[in-house]
């Protein structure tokens, strides 16, 4: 999934929303857990719960249709069986705009295969607006909608009642996440529309650092190798880039907080220390996490 919604998306659902999760699973609440495999081609899942019930649950979401989807869960079920020694319930929960268009079984003699494939369209939007939870609030954007203005009014009225610092994190999450259903532009304007105080055109900036930053820093790289005939300038140009998308990693995840630690990561120079770590941010759960992995290895 697109690293910007991926790594939004993963920030709410590991704050456990209850009445999203009830929706998902059943249950309103659950164990987390930080699950890799050795696989080359597959190293962690999105979500790994262990259920009241001791029943796994995986959750993997997808903003586009994946061919190779179904190959991919069948996988997964078979390393988290090796791991756990039990078979986990299997969800992915489609995002995206198109229509859902991916396969979710298969059969070939005694083996018969399946996952639960959820398009998040399908849910009820009122259900999340009515919780006291503002990440199941932000989620709704993603949901069944009756009517795409009202919804938005509706999300930013339970937005406002929060604290001024937790307030414009929570709309943020809603300006990113709402780029899925193309109604960035409709929620920037309510914003505007409230007495807040809220600098939107951060938004404009970092909606797009996850893919544009890298390129940029790349082409501007490239062009100064050519201009001066070396390579560094590539290489400059690679790693300012994914600073740039790790610096908007960090400030979706932990605020102004996780950006104290951009001026450590400036002085490393090796594009897959920097690739690690930002894998290392969304596996995290706090910025002290991320501070004592850069004691030893930056």
């Amino acid at each position: 999934m697109h690293q910007k919604y991926d790594i939004v998306l993963k920030d709410i659902i590991k704050d456990a929303p209850r009445r999203f999760l009830k929706l998902l699973t059943g249950y309103d609440t659950g164990k987390f857990i930080d699950v890799q495999f050795p696989d080359i081609q597959i190293k962690e899942v999105d979500i790994f719960i262990e259920l009241p019930d001791k029943d796994m649950v995986q959750i993997d979401m997808q903003s586009s249709n994946d061919p190779n989807m179904l190959g991919r869960m069948y996988l997964y079920s078979g390393f988290i069986y090796n791991q756990y020694k039990k078979l986990p319930i299997q969800i992915v929960l489609y995002v995206g705009n198109k229509p859902l268009n991916m396969e979710n079984s298969m059969e070939f003699r005694q083996i018969k295969y399946s996952y639960e494939l959820i398009d998040i369209r399908t849910l009820d939007g009122n259900q999340l607006i009515d919780s006291d939870d503002p990440d199941d609030n932000v989620l709704a954007i993603l949901c069944k909608l009756d009517d795409g203005h009202v919804t938005i009014k509706r999300i930013l009225e339970k937005l406002y009642r929060l604290h001024p610092n937790e307030r414009e994190n929570y709309i943020r999450k809603l300006l990113y996440l709402s780029g899925l259903r193309n109604l960035a532009t409709t929620v920037k304007q309510e914003v505007l529309n409230m007495p807040l105080t809220i600098d939107l055109d951060e938004y404009e900036f970092f909606k797009d650092i996850f893919t544009k930053g890298e390129l940029k820093g790349r082409q501007e790289g490239r062009q100064e190798g050519r201009l001066e005939g070396r390579q560094e300038g590539i290489l400059e140009g690679e790693l300012k880039g994914k600073l740039e998308g790790i610096e908007g990693m960090l400030e979706i995840k932990y605020g102004p907080e996780g950006l104290e630690l951009m001026n450590t990561l400036r002085g490393i120079d090796k594009v897959d220390k920097l690739d690690d770590f930002s894998a290392l941010i969304k596996r995290s759960t706090s910025v002290a996490q991320l501070r004592l992995y850069l004691q030893g290895n930056a």
